[in-house]
């Protein structure tokens, strides 16, 4: 068995570059065998967005719900699918929180927040844009990989985080790679066999488009890694930018972004083991007595599946062969009245 200090190597490097370049990972671990050694761990690598170079921009929505019957689930299709994270709080039953995609530079989408809001389905809202943001790879160094779990929760020294060079310049993407980028992040154990047969094109072309464009261009800026047991995903959220509470932060083992928000907020996503929760909370707690900062900490177990946290991809159903979003306020308005529609039928349904 490759020894630990290798294996957290190789899981940094993978979630700088991911992990389908054997022979750069092994020059730089020193690792012969990387891919059975990748195979052995069931480490899952999915790809991270850029979404600037997609022409998206990325939105933070915190929702206080009106009719608490509405599930993660609901949001994804009153949405039409634009919908990154549908997050149901479990310390508060009321809150939902979504990370919603739109169109670079544009907010009209909240026209179907206040739809909701009309129509008692959500009491409150508020939106909040993604300006910049920082990737940190996990650490592995304290990582048991026999048992698969964390054995330290708050390193002693702050992190750096990475991101992948936009390399994008004038270049577009077009609809094989937000095709291939979205099956990824969807199953990153989806083939490329079953992408090109989705497409009706050969594997060696998606090959070319994910390396070459996909990652190639800098349209992904890192790779996320899972590896083990997760049992919680945490959002957490500060109303200070600080940079000393940011890289304090970074202790924390299983951070894996922090992003900035418009109204000098920091948006934090953590993972986690069961065992991790109240060491995460009591350091966070910690960080605020003595920064001064208000924050609001949201938990979201994984199990149940789909009950407290749906994940999602890139939108790209909405990206045409024409290299184009086909994303419109008045289609959005559309399925909005469809779905809450069905909403409405589920919920007398329901009350028999």
């Amino acid at each position: 068995m490759t020894d630990s200090t290798k294996l957290a190597k190789l899981l940094y490097y993978v979630q700088r570059f991911g992990d389908h370049n054997y022979e750069l990972l092994s020059e730089l671990t020193g690792i012969e065998n990387v891919k059975d050694v990748l195979s052995k761990l069931k480490v899952l690598v999915a790809p991270t967005p850029r979404f600037s170079s997609l022409g998206l921009s990325l939105f933070h929505t915190i929702i206080k719900l009106k009719d608490f019957s509405l599930e993660t689930k609901d949001f994804y299709y009153l949405l039409d699918g634009l919908i990154m994270a549908s997050l149901r709080d479990a310390l508060r039953n009321n809150t939902i929180i979504l990370d919603i995609v739109y169109l670079k530079g544009r907010w009209d989408f909240v026209q179907i927040l206040e739809m909701a809001n009309e129509r008692q389905l959500v009491s409150d809202y508020k939106t909040y844009l993604e300006y910049k943001r920082e990737v940190y790879p996990v650490d592995y160094s304290t990582f048991n990989f026999d048992t698969l779990t964390f054995e330290k929760v708050i390193l002693d020294k702050p992190r750096e985080p990475f991101q992948l060079p936009d390399l994008t310049d004038d270049f577009k993407p077009d609809w094989i790679d937000l095709y291939t980028l979205g099956k990824k992040q969807e199953n990153p154990l989806t083939s490329w066999d079953e992408i090109a047969k989705s497409l009706g094109i050969s594997t060696d072309e998606v090959i070319h488009h994910y390396f070459d464009h996909v990652v190639g261009k800098g349209l992904v800026d890192a790779f996320f890694t899972y590896l083990g047991n997760l049992d919680f995903r945490m959002t957490l959220v500060v109303n200070d930018i600080n940079e000393d509470i940011v890289r304090e932060l970074s202790r924390i083992v299983t951070l894996l972004r922090i992003s900035y928000l418009h109204n000098d907020k920091i948006y934090a996503i953590i993972v986690g083991q069961r065992h991790m929760l109240y060491p995460i909370i009591e350091f966070v707690n910690s960080l605020a007595f003595q920064y001064k900062f208000i924050h609001e900490i949201y938990l979201h177990p994984l199990s149940p599946p789909h009950k407290y946290v749906l994940a999602a991809s890139i939108p790209y159903e909405h990206f045409t062969k024409d290299n184009e979003w086909s994303i419109t306020l008045h289609k959005l308005k559309e399925t909005f009245k469809e779905g809450f529609t069905k909403i409405v039928s589920r919920t007398r349904c329901d009350k028999k």
